[in-house]
């Protein structure tokens, strides 16, 4: 028959039991992570509004990085090639827009006329 103290105990979860009773890392540290756990979780649940509105602003900066880093290398490669061509003789007896058509046509993948 089985005592009344085994059936008050109840079961530890199986990291606590891996990492503190089999491999025996010091106790105190399972009493800091679990205050360090109790910590962050009335933490969080303080500052849930606070929390959402930061990874949505997070979110929204890393979906429009990539786009701002394409245009901005997209208007480097324009202006470089806009000042090549108007040094370039051949195409100085063309107009701006000419250049500016010619410059933006190579840099989406097109290639210089001859």
């Amino acid at each position: 028959m089985k005592s009344n103290s085994n059936k008050n105990q109840t079961k530890l979860p199986w990291w606590v039991e891996l990492l503190f009773v089999q491999i025996g890392l010091p106790d105190s540290w399972l009493s800091k992570y679990l205050k360090k756990k109790k910590e962050a979780a009335i933490f969080i649940n303080e500052n849930k509004k606070y929390i959402a509105y930061s990874a949505i602003l997070i979110a929204g900066l890393l979906y429009i990085y990539p786009i701002v880093r394409y245009t901005s290398s997209s208007a480097s490669c324009i202006d470089n090639t806009t000042k090549y061509l108007k040094s370039n003789k051949k195409y100085r007896s063309q107009n701006e827009m000419d250049i500016n058509s010619l410059a933006v046509g190579y840099c989406h993948g097109g290639s210089l006329p001859e």
